[in-house]
C-alpha cells in the first residue's frame, strides 16, 4: 500500500510543535513541507530572518537558512519529502502579491496530487488559494477555538469562518479545545480528532545541563490580557513577605498590551519587565537561569510554553484553566491555582518552600514519548486517508 501524499503548510509561529508532530508521520506519509513567511512572521520561537527581500517566493529551507541554523533543523526534517518557504513579501494581508502567492500555491497543490493538504492553523494570507483547491481533502489545526479576550478581529474571524467550512477535519491539542469547538459547532463535530503536545525538544538543544546559579522565577511568551499577567504582578508582593530578595523577571513582546507599571516601579529590585522579542539563544538563557515558569493565564486552549518549559526540564504553576490540567499532574510536574492572585501567590510559595520546585523538576517528562508519537501518527494516518466527504471520528 502506497503512503500517503501530504502538503502540510505551516506558519512559523507554530513550528516548534509542527515539528514534534512530523516526527511522528515522516515515516509513514510523504510529506512536502511549506512555511509561510511574512514581514511580520521573519521572527519566532525557533525562525528568525533579518530581511525577505533578497528571495524569490519560493525557496528551499536550507538554503535560507545559516548553515549553523540549518544544521539545527536537519535532523527535524531527515526523511521529508521537501521543506520550502512561501514568502509574502507585502506588509499587507490582502493584496497582489498575497493572491500571487495564493496562486502559486494553488499550482503546487493541483501538481502534487496530494492525498491531504493539511493546514496547521487558518492562514489569512493563503486564504486567496481556498477558491482554487476547495475540491481537495482539506484538513487544519485549530490552536484556538475561540479568539481570546483582547484578540478579537473580524478578518481572524472571516478567514476561520471561511476554513472551516472548506476543510473536510479538524486537528486539537487538547481536549478541551475539541469539546469547546465541538460545543459551538454542533454540525461540525463529528470531524474532529485529538493530537498530544510533545515537549518542544528544538530548544532543548540550547539546554544548559550545569545550569549556573538560578536567581528567578520566569513568565515568558507573548504579553497579552489573557495571560493574567496583571494576576501575577499582584501575587508578588505577598511572595515577597516571605521571600524578600525573591526575583521576578516578565520576558516578552507585547502585542498591542500595555503592562501597568507601577507595581513593578515599588519593587525595583525584585520584578523586572523585558518587552521586547526574545531570540530561541536569549529565551534559552532566560529559562536555564530561572527556578520555575509561572502562566497564570485566565484563558489558555493549549501552551507552547508550557511544552518549551518541559523541554527545558522546568516545572511550571499554571491556572486551571483550558488544558493546563491535560498537561500537568497537580503536585507531580507541576502545580495548578486558581485564577487569583492570591491562589498564584499561595502557588508559588509552595514552589519555593524548601525548594520543591526542585522535587517537581526532576518529574518533568522533557522528551518526547513513543506512545504520544504512536498516537498521533495513528490520528493523522486515519484522518489522511479519508475522502473529501468522509466524517471523521471524534
Amino acid at each position: 500500500m502506497s503512503k500517503p501524499k501530504v502538503l502540510y503548510y505551516i506558519h512559523t509561529y507554530f513550528l516548534d510543535s509542527c515539528l514534534e508532530t512530523l516526527q511522528s508521520i515522516k515515516y509513514h506519509v510523504d510529506i512536502d513541507l511549506i512555511i509561510e513567511v511574512s514581514p511580520d512572521s521573519i521572527k519566532s520561537t525557533i525562525f528568525e530572518l533579518d530581511d525577505i527581500r533578497p528571495y524569490k517566493q519560493l525557496e528551499d529551507l536550507e538554503t535560507v537558512l545559516s548553515p549553523a541554523v540549518w544544521k539545527r533543523f536537519r535532523i527535524y526534517l531527515a526523511h521529508i519529502h521537501s521543506a520550502r518557504i512561501l514568502f509574502f513579501k507585502n506588509k499587507r494581508t490582502f493584496g497582489i502579491e498575497s493572491i500571487s502567492c495564493g496562486f502559486l500555491l494553488a499550482r503546487l497543490i493541483h501538481a502534487g496530487n496530494y492525498t491531504a493538504i493539511h493546514f496547521d492553523t487558518a492562514s489569512a494570507r493563503a486564504v486567496t488559494s481556498l477558491p482554487f483547491i476547495f475540491n481537495q481533502n482539506l484538513v487544519m489545526t485549530i490552536h484556538d477555538p475561540v479568539v481570546h479576550t483582547g484578540e478579537t478581529s473580524f478578518v481572524l474571524t472571516l478567514v476561520r469562518y471561511i476554513y472551516t467550512r472548506l476543510c473536510n477535519a479538524f486537528f486539537f491539542y487538547s481536549s478541551y479545545s475539541m469539546a469547546l469547538y465541538s460545543q459551538l459547532n454542533h454540525s461540525l463535530s463529528l470531524r474532529c480528532s485529538k493530537l498530544m503536545l510533545q515537549p518542544y525538544s528544538f530548544i532543548a538543544q540550547f539546554k544548559e545541563f550545569a545550569p549556573p546559579f538560578r536567581s528567578q522565577i520566569l513568565f515568558f511568551g507573548q504579553l497579552s490580557y489573557y495571560k493574567g499577567i496583571d494576576l501575577f504582578l499582584q501575587a508578588i508582593p505577598t511572595v515577597l513577605k516571605q521571600y524578600p530578595n525573591e526575583q521576578f523577571l516578565i520576558a516578552g513582546k507585547s502585542s498591542g498590551y500595555s503592562i501597568d507599571t507601577d507595581l513593578i516601579a515599588e519593587y525595583p529590585n525584585n520584578i523586572q519587565l523585558v518587552d521586547e522579542y526574545l531570540s530561541i539563544g536569549r529565551l534559552s538563557q532566560l529559562i536555564n537561569h530561572s527556578k520555575f515558569i509561572v502562566c497564570p493565564y485566565r484563558e489558555a486552549t493549549q501552551s507552547g510554553v508550557l511544552m518549551t518549559a518541559f523541554a527545558m526540564g522546568r516545572s511550571v504553576l499554571a491556572t486551571r484553566v483550558g488544558a493546563f490540567p491535560e498537561y500537568i499532574d497537580n503536585g507531580v510536574n507541576g502545580i495548578l491555582s486558581d485564577t487569583t492572585s492570591s491562589s498564584i501567590a499561595q502557588g508559588i510559595l509552595t514552589m519555593l518552600d524548601a525548594k520543591y520546585y526542585l522535587t517537581l523538576e526532576k518529574q518533568v517528562n522533557s522528551s518526547p514519548s513513543k506512545d504520544v508519537s504512536d498516537y498521533n501518527r495513528n490520528a493523522l494516518l486515519e484522518v489522511y486517508s479519508l475522502s473529501k466527504t468522509s466524517n471523521v471520528k471524534a
